[in-house]
């Protein structure tokens, strides 16, 4: 079997956001991909017809398009509902994803992934991205993973704060409760092809883009602007973890970086 390279995320579509060039470029590279969801998004917003189905079961389907775009070999969704926004009544909810034990969380997953040969798993930043507790969670799970011996490397999917903060739309402030420092950051990817399959797979997430963004051309300059590279801060966990070496066809060091030429703003999908 592959090298296995397992993707936690909060919600469908954050794949995309997140990784989803990442996905493409692992299994294009040979990697086995898996994406595991916390949540389903069912506390989610939307503006689509759903013609009676419930969000949650349409965010499904669209994840489990998206993953297919993205060459993911295996999708595995977790039992626990959407916690909502910080201070909402779903956040209230027992089973919301942000109240379960990580380290219960992080053996649930290991149980669902027995007889995986398992290299990384991505999990988000320390701040969650952007704060929501489904975020958090992730970050906290996956690191409760790495402390299972189940993998030897965790690397937390950000955003480069400074270089978002330097966009042309941006007003140059740095918020430290959002995403990482640049200093921080160890690893990336991006890549034209991968940018494409990202876009395409996210246009599977009818419900959550804006009515008015199409994926074309216009559309994909602004998202490649904002969302075009894919940051990760890697940690190893146990003091036998291979070298990174080998995850390098994926994942570039940061030195390898150099930060596009400035753009005008343009809308992007929220």
């Amino acid at each position: 079997m592959s090298d296995t390279i397992v993707f936690l995320h909060a919600h469908p579509d954050d794949e995309c956001i997140l990784t989803g060039a990442t996905m493409a470029k692992a299994a294009d590279a040979g990697f086995r991909t898996i994406a595991v969801y916390g949540t389903r998004g069912d506390a989610g917003e939307t503006n689509a017809d759903l013609d009676g189905e419930s969000l949650g079961d349409r965010r499904v389907r669209e994840a489990e398009a998206a993953c297919s775009d993205l060459g993911v070999a295996r999708v595995v969704w977790l039992p626990y509902a959407d916690s909502g926004m910080a201070g909402t009544e779903t956040t209230e909810n027992a089973d919301a994803f942000s109240n379960a034990d990580p380290k219960a969380v992080a053996a649930q997953i290991a149980g669902e992934l027995t007889g995986e040969q398992l290299s990384v798993i991505v999990g988000y930043d320390s701040n969650g991205t952007y704060g929501h507790p489904d975020h958090a969670q992730v970050h906290h799970v996956a690191h409760a993973f790495g402390t299972l011996d189940a993998c030897p490397w965790v690397l937390d999917a950000t955003y480069n704060r400074e270089y978002l903060a330097s966009l042309p739309d941006a007003d140059g402030s740095l918020d430290p409760d959002f995403a990482a420092a640049e200093a921080d950051l160890t690893h990336f990817v991006e890549g034209e092809q991968w940018l494409r399959r990202k876009v395409e797979a996210l246009m599977h997430h009818q419900s959550q883009v804006p009515e008015d963004w199409d994926g074309g051309e216009d559309a994909v300059e602004g998202f490649r602007a904002r969302f075009g590279t894919e940051w990760f801060i890697a940690t190893p966990y146990g003091h036998d973890a291979p070298d990174f070496a080998a995850l390098e066809t994926v994942f570039e060091p940061k030195s390898r970086w150099t930060a596009p030429p400035p753009s005008e703003p343009k809308d992007q999908p929220a």
